[in-house]
């Protein structure tokens, strides 16, 4: 993706949960297009408490923010003082709250109370960037399913409560699946054999971290993303997870054995396998039996971010992969 830095300001933004996965990215998309920019942090621990445990990486991450100019403001979604008086100081409020259970998803709800007494959001962009939830709901395994109703909540409070909003569905994450070729369980790139989720039927869309952050940060100002799910859907990343095994194998030189996997067998693997495995193995099998990447998107309520933003330099899964092998 290319993107021209501006200084030009723009509106404050404040991000909840910018010290995450995609939080980060974020950031750094909100910083890069020169909007003033705050993150909600805890307050730190007393002294003899952060002596016993305060995570020296993320106070690494934090003084790194700082330093990029980003401005840490002090809150916490459990506080509703706090939340408030940080919201008071923003324009706009993107989440980035993890996905690791309900917990922190439901907490956004704290977050439309506290923006409904700030009264002065011009745009929420909850914590989202997956498939479309009302779209997948009905057609995806525990425990994604009551991961996903969580978001369902949310954007039905941010509807009843009129709020400004854009709902952002960016699939599957470059980082998390391309260096997995698909699969779960595995943490890197198969050098003999490859588990095929699916039968090539249905495609799944993967979208670098980077660009689904500077899509959200395009939208917060762009009017025809307002009230809008907004889809990332480059046609260059819409693949299926066979085609992924093939393009790795062409671009690797290396031939791997092919280890199918049914819809009946990968809905067993979610019934056996841990938390978080299990999640994300329910969602591999929501992409690919209920096919929630290739619904077709209802205008009335949504818009597709690659013709809104023609200009965007989407970073292919072609290149990612060439990238992968340079490690």
């Amino acid at each position: 993706m290319t993107m021209t830095k501006t200084t030009s300001g723009g509106s404050k933004i404040l991000v909840i949960g910018g010290t995450g996965t995609i939080g980060r990215h974020i950031v750094a998309a909100s910083l890069e297009a020169g909007h003033p920019t705050l993150v909600l942090v805890r307050r730190s621990p007393a002294p003899a408490a952060a002596a016993a445990g305060v995570d020296p990486d993320k106070a690494k991450l934090l003084a790194s923010l700082e330093a990029s100019g980003a401005t840490l403001v002090y809150g916490d979604m459990n506080d509703h003082e706090s939340l408030v008086a940080a919201i008071k100081r923003a324009d706009v409020v993107i989440s980035a709250v993890g996905h690791r259970g309900t917990v922190e998803l439901d907490g956004q709800l704290k977050v439309v109370d506290a923006i409904k007494e700030a009264g002065n959001i011009k745009r929420f962009v909850p914590s989202e960037y997956g498939c479309d939830v009302e779209q997948a709901e009905a057609a995806t395994l525990e425990p994604a399913r009551s991961i996903i109703a969580a978001k369902v909540r949310v954007r039905e409070a941010v509807r009843a409560a009129a709020i400004p909003h854009t709902f952002i569905c960016s699939y599957w994450a470059h980082g998390f699946m391309l260096p997995r070729l698909g699969d779960p369980l595995v943490d890197r790139p198969p050098a003999t054999a490859a588990v095929v989720y699916g039968d090539d039927t249905q495609r799944a869309i993967f979208v670098d971290e980077k660009d689904m952050s500077a899509v959200a940060i395009r939208a917060v100002d762009d009017e025809r993303a307002l009230n809008k799910i907004l889809y990332v859907r480059p046609a260059a990343n819409k693949l299926s997870l066979g085609q992924l095994v093939r393009l790795w194998e062409k671009k690797s030189g290396s031939t791997l054995e092919k280890l199918y996997v049914s819809d009946q067998q990968l809905a067993k693997k979610v019934q056996e396998s841990p938390f978080p495995v299990n999640f994300q193995l329910a969602m591999v099998h929501s992409t690919l039996v209920a096919g929630v990447c290739e619904q077709a998107i209802n205008p009335a309520v949504g818009a597709e971010a690659t013709e809104l933003y023609p200009d965007m330099d989407f970073l292919t899964v072609d290149d990612y992969l060439d990238g992968l092998l340079s490690i």
